[in-house]
């Protein structure tokens, strides 16, 4: 090739990389232009990954990146965000969350994340339209006040192990890691008011469903590049099974309880006696004007639900009452109060701790709620709109399949609904100050039809324990303890870095 060819060839190598950048760059400019036109306010994206570059390089947490968008834009009803290319809508105002989460529920029914690349993926958390409506009807009696009693056995059973693996610990004078500890209860929890089985966590340190929960909250290499990918190409997510190792787990788990209980329903009335009596049925269904919608009950759909019941009952109680115990360390004020509270109450019921006894301690309902303000567990909510839909009182509408996220921890953080909200406070929670909340400011549990099923489960079993644990022991700051806490922006869950670390001692 002689010089003349070699600089045609750089010269049109160079004209088409020209080209090539500046189609790239005006196609970002008009994707990215489209809040602007629609007089939303929002952050400048950046090319490809628009404003969740920080969350994709594991920078900061989802959560983080959220709240600190929802703090910036001060007084904005609704910011203009992009998740890739793909518009995002934050909604700020505590209105216009209601009329998403309750008012309009029939447009923003999805939560707009389901896989379905798996049979796991068939449970509740990820179903949508009529699916959803069967289950969520034919599941909600497994949390009625009745069962919940019903349980207060097993849980009581549970906390007597608890107490007594921890009052083996602290004869041992060490720091102890809440995180840890609270896990085994709540696990064991699960286990025996779920599926009707003694783990012998406290026994076992190589517990198969200890290794399973670590499993569902670790995130892979796999898992982490799905979402990156998804985050770019949308619905791409839906085209990945769950890990097969997980899904063989449940299937095995719920086949191995049907055979102990001989394919019956037993005196149990937990979780799996419920859903033994629905795969009798061969199928569940819902009439419509049209016609009648029909679900299959097979033992891959009962361990989808199991996942569901097992994941999130676990990870959201275990979590809750280590930030609590962590919160009463600091504040033994607090510990004060609330310890005098359980003496005294349990006083009128013959010292036990049962479902009546803590619902009659009202300050530690305003200590757990208090916990769940200052360290929200679901931190995002995530919605989508089945229709193109204008949020009422402004003229901004959206398209179908707009995905829409409220920040949860940033209205709980917002000095607009809470004073000094980085500190803790139970008062927060007095009666009077709650009837002055706007409503949809406060979600640890979500809101609308489709909240947390197992809202009151969760509550239970964490008011049962964390009365249990404060009248036999009490907490103050170790030399691990950390003032605040810093999360871990790679974990699939809100996560402490360096744990959770008190000192405990018996009264």
């Amino acid at each position: 090739m002689g010089s003349a060819d070699l600089v045609m060839s750089l010269i049109a190598c160079f004209t088409l990389s020209v080209i090539l950048v500046t189609v790239f760059c005006l196609y970002c400019k008009k994707k990215y232009s489209y809040w602007r036109e629609k007089g939303v306010k929002g952050p400048v994206p950046w090319p490809v990954v628009g404003n969740f570059g920080n969350v994709i390089l594991q920078k900061e947490s989802l959560d983080q990146c959220i709240k600190d968008i929802y703090s910036k834009y001060k007084g904005e009803k609704l910011v203009g965000l992009y998740s890739g290319f793909r518009p995002v809508v934050l909604i700020r105002d505590p209105e216009l969350i209601k009329h998403v989460l309750i008012r309009d529920f029939d447009v923003f029914q999805e939560r707009g994340n389901s896989s379905r690349g798996s049979r796991l993926s068939d449970n509740l958390f990820s179903a949508n339209g009529e699916k959803w409506k069967i289950m969520r009807q034919k599941l909600t009696p497994v949390f009625t006040t009745r069962k919940l009693k019903e349980m207060v056995p097993n849980i009581q059973k549970c906390i007597a192990n608890f107490l007594q693996y921890v009052n083996n610990l602290v004869e041992k004078n060490i720091d102890h890691e809440i995180r840890a500890l609270t896990a085994k209860y709540t696990l064991e929890v699960i286990g025996s008011c779920a599926f009707g089985l003694d783990l012998k966590l406290y026994t076992d340190e190589e517990n198969k469903f200890s290794s399973m929960v670590k499993q569902i909250f670790t995130p892979t290499f796999r898992s982490r590049l799905i979402v990156l990918l998804d985050m770019i190409i949308p619905g791409i997510r839906k085209k990945f099974s769950t890990r097969p190792e997980l899904q063989e787990f449940f299937v095995d788990l719920v086949r191995k309880v049907q055979k102990e209980r001989k394919g019956r329903p037993l005196s149990h009335r937990d979780f799996m006696d419920l859903m033994i009596e629905l795969k009798e049925e061969g199928k569940i269904s819902r009439k419509l004007e049209d016609g009648k919608v029909e679900i299959e009950i097979d033992d891959y759909m009962v361990a989808a639900q199991a996942l569901v019941f097992y994941s999130a009952g676990f990870e959201t109680s275990s979590a809750a009452m280590s930030f609590l115990i962590h919160e009463l360390a600091l504040h033994t004020d607090v510990q004060d109060r609330l310890y005098k509270e359980i003496c005294e109450v349990l006083e009128k019921y013959d010292g036990e701790i049962n479902y009546d006894s803590v619902k009659d301690m009202k300050y530690l309902e305003m200590v757990l709620d208090e916990t769940l303000r200052k360290h929200p567990l679901a931190t995002v909510l995530f919605r989508k709109s089945s229709l193109a839909y204008t949020f009422p009182g402004t003229d901004v509408t959206i398209p179908k399949d707009t995905s829409v996220m409220i920040s949860a921890s940033g209205l709980t953080k917002d000095p607009k609904y809470f004073n000094n909200p980085n500190e803790f406070n139970p008062e927060n929670f007095m009666p009077e100050k709650l009837n002055n909340l706007p409503q949809c400011v406060y979600l640890p549990f979500g809101e609308g039809p489709r909240n947390c099923i197992g809202m009151r489960f969760a509550k239970v079993q964490s008011l049962l324990g964390t009365a249990a644990f404060f009248k036999q022991f009490k907490v103050e700051p170790s030399e691990k303890t950390k003032q605040e806490l810093v999360m871990d922006p790679k974990a699939i869950v809100v996560t402490c870095k360096e744990g959770i670390w008190v000192k405990i001692t018996k009264r």
